[in-house]
This record gives C-alpha cells, structure tokens and sequence, in this order.
C-alpha cells in the first residue's frame, strides 16, 4: 500500500469504529480458535517426532492366534528382539522398555509408588534419542542394578543434591543412578521418569506374559511391508514352545508399525492412552470453518458497505484514480485491519493456551518452529482472502453510474446471501454436532450398566510376598468397621478387565469349542455388592466346597456365543478350574460402551488376593488410610473410586465433547456478531424506507417480518442443505460406541430453533431501535 493511503485508512477505522470492532473482534477470535487447533492438532501428530532417528525407528506387535478369536497385543515377547537383530538384515539395534507399575520407590522413611518407571537394556540409548545432563549413553545402564532417572525425577527424589552416584531404593533393591537425563517432551507415547537396567538375556520361552514392547532401529528408512514379509519367520521360532505347552491350536504373529503412527495404535492389549486420527481430522475441520466463518462475515460486511463507497470511487477515478490504485489502497485497507485482529488474536492465544491445555490434558506446540512456519504463511492469506473480494468488487465500480448513484448492486445482494448460507450452514452443522455428542453422553449416563458402582471403593492389595501375609487379618478388620457396609475380596474391577484365558466348554452338540474370555475371580459377596441380578441359577457359595475350584458363572453373551438353550450343569475349563457352569449373570459393563460386551467367565478366588471392594463412604478414607497403615507400613495406600475409575474410560469423550462446544459457541459468536453488523447496516441503509413505511401506518410487526423473513428464507434454504449431510456424519460418528443413541429430529429442530432465535432477536433489536426514531429525522435530507 502506498503510503499517502495510510493516514486516510486509519481515519476511516476511526470513523467507523462499530464496523471496525465488529470485523477485529470477528476475525480475532477465528483466527485465535484456528491457532489454538492447530497447536493440539500439531501437537498429536508430532508425538515422538523429536527422535532425530524417528523416520527409522518401528514398534513389533504381536497377535495371538487363538482356536476361535484373535487377541492383538502392543506387547511382544522378550525373546523377540534378539531374534529379529539375529535374523534380519539391515537392521542398527533394537530395544525392549518394559513398563513398570508397582516398583516402590523409599522417600526418607516413606515408600510411595513410582510414576513412569520403566525397565530397558542399554540399547535403548542406541534407538530413541536422549538428553544426557550427566553420565554417559555408553554406559548409563551397562551394569546391574542401574539407573537413569530424568531431572524432574532427580529434584523429587534428591532435591537440589546431585544424584549422580548415588544409591536409591526402589522395589526394595538399591539402584544406582548412573545417569541424569533431560525430562521427555510431553509428546512421548511412553512417558518416562526413570529407566532401570534389567538383563533379559536369562529368558529362554518364547511364552512369557508378552511384558515389553520391542522397537526396532533401521540401518535406513525401512519399507514395512517387506520388513513385515519376514516376521513369519520369526514367529515360527515360538511354535516349539506353544506345542510343548498343550497350545497346539494357537500361533504367534507379528505385525510392525513405524514409530509416527504407535500413538494412533488401536485395539491393542497393554498399550499406552493413544491418540485419534478422526478426532484430528474433526478439529482440523472446526479450525478451518471458523477461520472461514470469520472470513465471510469480514467479506460479507465489507461487501454490504460497498454502496456507501461508491461516490468515492467515483471521484477518485474521475480525477485520474486507475482500478488498481484502487485495489491496492482497499486491500490495504483490509490489511491494516486484519493486522489489528492479528495482535488481539495473539493475545487471546496467550491468555487461553493455558486454560486450553488444561481442557484437554494435553501440551500445546505454539513456539516450535512449525508453527511458526504456520502462522508467518496464515498471516498473508488470511489478509489476501479477506481483502480480495471487497478490494475487487469496491476498484470497479463504473465512476459515472457511482456518482449519479445508480450502482444497483444486485450482484452484491446475490454474493452477500450467498455468503450468509453458508455461515449459517457452518453454523448449523456445528450446532447438529454438539447436539448429538450431548445425546450420547446423555445416553451414557442414563444406560443400564448391569451394576451398581456407586460410593464403592477399590483398594489394591500389596502383590509382594511378604505384605500378603496380611491381607486376611485386613479384610477382617475391614469388616468390623462401622463405615463399611459391604466387602468383597478377590480380582476386583478394573476397567480393562483382569486376565483373559483360554476357555474349553462343548456345545449342546457334543463339539469342543476353545474361547478367549475374560475372567474375574470373586467371592459370594461380589454380586450383592455390585447389586448384579443371575438370570438364572446360583450365586458362589462358601458352603459348597466344590464351589472353589469348580462352580462357574457366566454371561448372558456367553451364553449366546455358545447358542446354549439350558445353561445350567454345562461342562466348562478354564484359569486352573474344572467343574459346570452353575449361574448367568446379566450382561454388565465392565469396559466403555465404546466396546460390544464380550464373553465373561466367573470362577471362586483361589489366588492370591489382588483388591478388596467396599462400600463406604468418602468420609471414611482417613480412618480407611490409618487402618491400612497398621497393617501394610511400608506400602502407599493405593486406591480408587469404582465410579470415577469407570467414567475415566470417557474422558477422551468428554473432552471432545467439550472442546468441540467451546469451538461450536466461538462459531456461534462470530456469526451472530456478523449478523449482528450485516443487519445493522441494512437497516442504516433503510432507514428511510422504515420511516417512509412507518409514516404509511406499518406496524412493528410489519416492519419486523420485512427484514427478518429474508434470513429466515436464508437459514431454511440453509437447513436443507446441510442437516441431512450432518445427520449422516452424527450416525458415522455414533458408529464408534457398540451402543449409542439415535439422532431424532428434535436435535434438527433444536438446532434450528437456536439459530433461527438468535437471527430473529438481533434482527428485532434493530427494527425496534429504527422504529422508536422519529420519522421526521430519517427522512429530513429528502
């Protein structure tokens, strides 16, 4: 823009002030709402990316191949990454880093339980990439009973002393640091705060509990599928071990990932929380509709304005003004004010990243070098897509018809209703989605669970030796305690469930059949604490004793994978028990209804005790906390709310849910601040029209329904268009639960009830204003 432009568009922002602060305000929160999604979506598609190996770096999973179903693990069998460096060529290193849950670590004369402690052998410094602060790669984790911890884990553990030589107690062994490492990026799929040495070279079966994951460094950038071609024969050194075994019906298999898509994993056993391709692409779409959103109403009101400027393009060509002189000083117009909305956008990006992050759990990347690649190329293009349209439509107006006001702007009118349907398409698909996340949710809450979680506690019992000899003498207390209502020992409920196993029952054919279930090992008092119902036959009982090793309960889905008509007395094997099947339990929800219910099997505890369930009430967990400390002193309290442990399993919902109303009411401001300009300037331009027609008699209502029907005409034709699109993509996405609601058309009528409502009021806001002017006023200049 040249620079005798400037000081003339500056007054006229000044002058317009109303305009001015509509359009900033308008397009700073799209553009601060587009950098916020752009910050998480960037964030999960960069998990693991700062390994400088990344591109050549792969995970191995493993599949089970069971007689009748399949079982997919992240996890893979220690044996599995020496083999593959043994047999495979082209291959630097590879790692196993194996996931650690119940190391207790001794703070003073304290244990508490360690986060993010993982076991791993020294290759692992050989594959992903670390920050050594001291000691070295080399020999970190080189000798027994070594370990690394990262500097959060050494200010916890040490304070500001050194740790580097010292000795710390961890699962009872002392350990000795031999290495500080900088903390990992929050975008790591598997967190890390401390890495212990552990020798795997001692394991021999290929059969173990498949406890690490396997990664695998390429000497180049590998091609997977031809890699993947050569793990069959990697699996075939297991074939010894399942035949040895009995496991004559199942095989092993192994299937590779490069390391970009491990967080995007699905359906795997023992894996990490993971991340989701759609719910990217979903934000992804929510960024780039409210940018657009902002766009239009900037286009659609610079537009609207045009008329005003007509006489002034006028003159200016008639005193030598070229079109794209004229084009220049409004795109820079259009500039200038898309810079201001840049500075507020930055500010609200500041002060909502924080309370951003927070709604998701999650780091936003908003200072890597990415993304500012991404916003030095949006800045540009949001100012040329703001500007073009109105600079191109305002530089060719015809000078005489401009001066003798003759410009009828059809053209305009036609853009300026084009535009309008489509905010209110945008705006009314991203109502249609909120409203059907909300039913599903809705649906959630109200969905018969088969059980009753309510104010039940969880308590996990110690897994050491020696700690277990008092679990009973616990139990027992437990029982006598006044605030305790109910009791139940055994596997507990944890929501991914406790051990699947092989399962042998024949069908009313005669014909063996093997099943993978899942297994909870209970006591009698189990189904009344859950207030879970039999549909037929019996609860366990202590006073059979044939109950304990072979009395069995099963589910209804159980019942129906197996097409039994007459349940009871049904022979059945599985989990080290042997006995007839002696009840049905209703089918409940254990997992997310994200899931289908699967088989579930039953059987009396006759294994070391893992948690103990109770009914109490939150006031009770000091007296709970003090009692546990008399009999477990050495061993942290480690509990949880069976409720609040079951509805974290929808926290990736509600996050989405909430994240997607936030940006839909974003969406919903910026049209209806753009509604609100659009309709402003239509009544300023007829203003004497309103005071013509109010001179003639016409009543408020009369001049209500002349300037809201055409929008309402508008929101319908708009209507039409997209809400049998967003019905399709609610259904697509409802698809993902195994039980979900159904969309109804009172999320349509909502959806265009609120629009529809808010287009009427801020239309009749402005014609009640009009209306109480004095016509005299409006109509002197004539």
């Amino acid at each position: 823009m040249q620079p005798a432009f400037l000081r003339p568009a500056i007054r006229r922002l000044f002058r317009q002030k109303s305009f001015a602060g509509i359009n900033i305000l308008g397009l700073s929160t799209g553009i601060a709402a587009c950098i916020l999604i752009y910050g998480y979506v960037h964030t999960q598609l960069t998990y693991d990316g700062y390994n400088s190996q990344a591109d050549r770096i792969a995970r191995v999973t493993t599949i089970l191949h069971a007689p009748e179903s399949d079982m997919s693990f992240a996890t893979s069998p220690i044996l599995l990454a020496a083999a593959l460096q043994r047999n495979i060529p082209g291959i630097a290193a590879t790692t196993r880093i194996e996931s650690s849950i119940d190391i207790l670590v001794r703070e003073g004369a304290e244990y508490s339980k360690a986060e993010s402690f993982c076991y791993s052998d020294p290759s692992v410094f050989k594959v992903f990439t670390f920050t050594f602060l001291e000691g070295s790669p080399a020999t970190a984790l080189s000798a027994p009973q070594s370990i690394v911890l990262t500097k959060s884990a050494e200010k916890r553990y040490f304070g500001k002393a050194r740790a580097l030589g010292q000795t710390m107690i961890c699962g009872d062994k002392p350990w000795r640091v031999t290495g500080v490492i900088a903390d990992r990026p929050p975008n790591s799929d598997i967190p890390i705060n401390a890495l212990l040495s552990k020798d795997y070279t001692h394991t021999t079966s290929w059969l173990d509990d498949f406890s690490v994951y396997t990664f695998v460094l390429f000497q180049d950038k590998p091609d997977l599928r031809r890699f993947a071609a050569k793990l069959p024969a990697i699996a075939r050194y297991a074939r010894h071990d399942l035949d040895s075994s009995g496991d004559t019906g199942y095989s092993l298999a192994f299937e590779a990932e490069a390391l970009a898509d491990v967080h995007f994993s699905k359906e795997k056993l023992q894996d990490n929380e993971k991340g989701n391709r759609a719910f990217n692409t979903i934000f992804s779409w929510l960024a780039a509709l409210i940018l657009l959103l902002a766009l239009l109403n900037y286009i659609n009101l610079s537009t609207a304005r045009a008329a005003e400027r007509a006489k002034e393009v006028g003159v200016r060509k008639a005193i030598g003004a070229a079109t794209p002189q004229l084009a220049r000083q409004f795109l820079g117009e259009s500039f200038i004010l898309v810079t201001l909305a840049w500075l507020v956008a930055l500010v609200f990006v500041l002060t909502g990243a924080p309370l951003f992050s927070r709604l998701l759990s999650t780091h936003l990347a908003l200072a890597d070098g990415s993304t500012i690649r991404f916003l030095l190329v949006l800045f540009p293009l949001t100012g040329l897509l703001a500007g073009a349209w109105p600079a191109f439509v305002l530089s060719r107006f015809n000078p005489v018809k401009a001066l003798k006001g003759e410009n009828n702007n059809r053209q305009g009118i036609s853009l300026r209703k084009t535009l309008t349907v489509i905010q209110f398409i945008i705006a009314l698909a991203m109502l249609t989605g909120t409203a059907v996340m909300n039913s599903q949710m809705q649906y959630i809450r109200q969905k018969d669970l088969g059980m009753d979680r309510g104010h039940l506690v969880n308590i996990n019992l110690p897994t050491d030796s020696l700690n277990r000899k008092s679990d009973t003498a616990f139990c027992d207390a437990l029982r006598r305690e006044a605030g305790v209502s109910g009791i139940s020992i055994g596997s507990g409920m944890p929501a991914e469930g406790i051990s699947m196993a092989s399962t042998i029952v024949y069908s009313e054919q005669k014909k063996k059949r093997e099943l993978m279930c899942n297994y909870f090992y209970i006591d009698p008092q189990f189904l009344p604490l859950l207030h879970m119902s039999l549909v037929a036959g019996r609860n366990l009982t202590n006073s059979l004793s044939t109950d304990r090793t072979g009395a069995f309960l099963v589910n209804e889905v159980f019942v129906k994978e197996m097409g039994w008509r007459s349940p009871l007395g049904q022979s059945i094997e599985g989990f080290g028990h042997k006995g007839r099947v002696v009840g049905v339990v209703k089918n409940f929800f254990y997992r997310s209804i994200h899931n289908s219910i699967e088989p579930v099997v039953l059987i009396y505890n006759s294994f070391p005790l893992a948690a103990v369930m109770l009914n109490s009430n939150p006031r009770e967990l000091p007296r709970l906390k003090q009692l546990w400390k008399a009999y477990f002193p050495s061993t942290p309290f480690s509990y949880y709310f069976m409720q609040e442990n079951f509805d974290a399993q929808y926290a990736g919902d509600r996050k989405t849910m909430s994240l997607f109303d936030l940006f839909t009411g974003i969406a919903l401001f910026i049209c209806i601040i753009g509604l609100y300009g659009l309709v402003s300037l239509i009544t300023l331009q007829r203003t004497k029209e309103i005071g013509i027609r109010k001179v003639l008699g016409a009543s408020i209502l009369q001049l209500l329904t002349l300037l809201t029907r055409p929008l309402l005409l508008l929101l319908a034709l708009a209507a039409g268009i997209v809400l049998p699109f967003a019905g399709l993509a609610g259904n697509r996405w409802l698809a993902s639960y195994a039980y979900h609601a159904n969309i109804s058309v009172g999320i349509f009528l909502w959806s265009l009830t609120v629009i529809g409502g808010l287009t009427f009021g801020v239309t009749s806001y402005h014609i009640f204003r009009a209306a109480r002017a004095n016509p005299a006023d409006s109509l002197r200049s004539e």
